[in-house]
């Protein structure tokens, strides 16, 4: 039982002592440290080395004119150490995409210009419009307290756009925007001004969070560090590379087997003709009979010409970045604006529609007066009409009335003479049959009673309306007829 206990002990102290040594191992590739000589040495079969008036030596990949760092032959890759990193698919990607900047030369294209520091991708980023963009520094721009990602203004043809939710794709060569449209894609987007710069090692970038709300949810993969260059290996969610530590010595005791001498008076002639290839690489071979310091001081006068028109050209174009830095800031504060603008038109628009609202509901008691109005309008000449007709018709109704009696009246105005002669004949035709009496003209006679009730009926049977005369002349007739009895 013992012996179980201490192999078990023995065990565990092994196994600690490997984690450690491990762990060790995972700084800059278990303490390797090289110096540019190594760059020289192993990038020389991929391409050519130039000896740069501004940054010295410069090597240019073999790889055509449609070579772009940071865009051909690799993809991005997220891990929980250094965040975004470029894998390239290249057996020198090792090398020229995690030290030292990238520089556009408008004669020999793409220049890589060595550095001692590593990071995961030399880059700035963009995000706006569902895009994300990148484009390699240039070299000179320090990483300090005062550095500021939104300083930096790369050219519009140094940035590299692809959708964000293929950002984490591996065929991203597949989506890559036309660089015809960075123009556009960059009016649109904003800088992403948030990076980490930890033990020497600058980092940048998108958040992860903020890239999965486009792609889903990133799985991060671990890094690991290998003992030899090459290209770097991505396998069981893990990458590889090689990352030796740089040595910062002085450069100038280390060159490269073979370069060319960058000759700008050259280059220019021959750049109008459009084929430089055509005048041959002008090489120099480091062991031949002269010393490369000792050609230095013999080229030294060319140099100092060639500093001064290098100089002159820096000036000019500071000066060109910075007129183009000012148009690019009035760019960003119309873009800044324009949305401000479009408020401003919208809440214009919105007043005076809300004055248009307001001015409606103010007048529509008006129109709905002036509606009644209009409709009331015809009943009120209607009942004008009718209170103008209204005499009229009861003056006819009194009319219609009164007609039937007018012409009772009229009828009756008619019937009375006749009932006069009527009666006159009725009452002289008894006078007429009865003698006389003459002979009794003392004796005063009577009327019969006879006559009399007569007499009184035919005056109740009159109208009221008669003539009096009537009655007088009955009265006449009457007295005529007593005296004529009492004589």
């Amino acid at each position: 039982m013992k012996r179980i206990l201490k192999i078990t002990a023995l065990s565990a102290v092994l196994m600690l002592f490997t984690t450690q040594k491990n762990k060790v191992a995972a700084q800059f590739s278990a303490g390797i440290s090289i110096s540019y000589q190594t760059f020289y040495d192993e990038l020389s079969p991929y391409g050519q080395w130039i000896d740069y008036p501004e940054y010295g030596y410069v090597w240019v990949p073999e790889m055509g004119p449609d070579f772009h760092p940071y865009r051909t032959n690799g993809y991005w890759a997220w891990t929980d150490d250094y965040g975004w990193m470029w894998v390239s698919n290249y057996d020198w990607g090792w090398a020229p995409f995690h030290y030292g900047r990238w520089h556009y030369d408008s004669w020999y294209g793409w220049v890589w210009v060595p550095g001692y520091e590593w990071s995961p991708a030399w880059v700035v980023w963009r995000h706006g419009g569902g895009y994300y963009g990148w484009a390699p520094m240039r070299p000179g721009i320090s990483i300090n307290l005062f550095f500021s990602i939104g300083n930096y203004w790369p050219s519009y043809d140094y940035w590299c756009f692809a959708p964000s939710r293929y950002i984490t794709s591996r065929n991203l060569h597949n989506y890559y925007i036309d660089r015809s449209r960075n123009v556009t894609i960059i009016n649109n987007t904003t800088i992403i001004n948030n990076y980490n710069y930890q033990r020497n090692i600058f980092t940048t970038g998108p958040q992860r969070s903020e890239a999965e709300r486009y792609v889903g949810r990133i799985s991060p993969v671990r890094f690991r560090e290998t003992n030899r260059p090459g290209r770097t290996q991505f396998r069981n969610n893990e990458i590889v590379q090689y990352r030796p530590q740089v040595q910062r010595d002085d450069n100038r005791r280390f060159a490269p087997q073979r370069f060319e001498r960058y000759d700008r008076n050259q280059a220019t002639a021959d750049r109008n003709k459009n084929d430089r290839r055509n005048m041959g690489p002008v090489t120099i071979d480091r062991n031949d009979n002269g010393k490369i310091n000792e050609r230095r001081r013999f080229e030294q006068p060319n140099t100092q010409q060639e500093q001064r028109r290098l100089e002159q050209r820096n000036k000019q174009q500071q000066e060109q970045r910075r007129v183009e830095q000012q148009n690019r800031q009035q760019q960003e504060q119309r873009r800044f604006e324009q949305p401000n603008r479009q408020q401003q038109e919208q809440r214009r628009a919105e007043q005076q529609k809300r004055q248009q609202q307001e001015q409606r509901r103010f007048e529509q008691p008006n129109r709905q007066q002036q509606e009644q109005r209009r409709f009331e309008q015809p009943n009120r000449q209607q009942q004008e009409q009718r209170r103008f007709e209204q005499p009229k018709r009861q003056q006819q109704e009194q009319r219609r009335f009164e007609q039937p009696k007018r012409q009772q009246q009229e009828q009756r105005r008619f019937e009375q003479p006749n009932r006069q002669q009527q009666e006159q004949r009725r009452f002289e035709k008894p006078n007429q049959s009865r003698p006389e009496i003459r002979n009794n003209t003392n004796q005063q006679q009577r009327p019969t009673p006879q006559v009399n009730r007569q007499q009184e009926q035919r005056r109740v049977e009159r109208p009221n309306n008669g003539n009096s005369n009537d009655s007088k002349n009955d009265n006449n007739r009457g007295n005529n007829r007593g005296g004529k009895g009492k004589g």
